[in-house]
């Protein structure tokens, strides 16, 4: 095998590599009940609103521990709903699309056990995805804790070491930015499993719904 065959065999092998080393962010899921009911009509300002600025002041944190430093809603989930709603005051840009201010979100204890079980699912098994090897769906999995909703969505990430980088990150997206614009949803749970071992170590889940 000469050297130009070795180089075109090894250039593949690089790129995988690259690709596991990079953050990940899956594309913003979205339901509503079968019924026939239809996303509200977007609400389009008369200007492009500027970047939410979150409120001053706030405390950021790193995740560290194999809890990702979940320490109940006074952990980082304070800070995920504090930032989330400074986007929702303020508005935004998703995409092509302009969003007008919309209602803040509050907590919900059923979303987060919902976004916690497929947070430390990923983190256990070592996969990316709103569906589960088992094929369950978010919209089931928010069901099964007893969350009756007629919109549910649903944003993860991985690899995002801190609230400001995931949210940031989930904001640059414009599925994941529409899940946070959506006034249908009212409601929110956020999580985030670490497991060492797996491809992105950090697993980050975000439930929303509306009732």
């Amino acid at each position: 095998m000469n050297v130009q065959e070795s180089k075109r065999m090894l250039r593949p092998c690089l790129v995988l590599c690259l690709c596991c080393a990079m953050a990940a962010c899956g594309g913003g899921f979205r339901d509503y009940l079968a019924d026939g009911t239809e996303p509200l009509p977007v609400l389009v300002a008369s200007a492009r609103p500027a970047r939410a600025t979150v409120p001053v002041p706030v405390t950021k944190h790193t995740v560290t521990d194999v809890s990702c430093g979940l320490n109940g809603r006074h952990g980082i989930q304070t800070e995920v709903l504090q930032r989330v709603n400074a986007l929702r005051a303020a508005g935004a840009v998703c995409g092509a699309t302009t969003y007008v201010a919309v209602a803040p979100l509050t907590w919900n204890s059923d979303l987060l056990k919902a976004a916690q079980g497929h947070s430390s699912d990923m983190a256990k098994n070592n996969y990316f995805s709103h569906n589960r090897p088992d094929g369950s769906t978010p919209a089931q999995r928010v069901r099964a804790t007893g969350y009756r909703y007629t919109a549910v969505g649903e944003n993860i990430a991985a690899g995002q070491p801190t609230v400001e980088k995931v949210v940031t990150k989930w904001i640059d997206s414009p599925g994941h930015c529409q899940n946070l614009m959506n006034p249908r949803f009212r409601n929110i749970g956020v999580a985030c499993a670490r497991n060492d071992a797996t491809t992105y170590h950090l697993y980050w889940t975000m439930d929303l719904g509306g009732t």
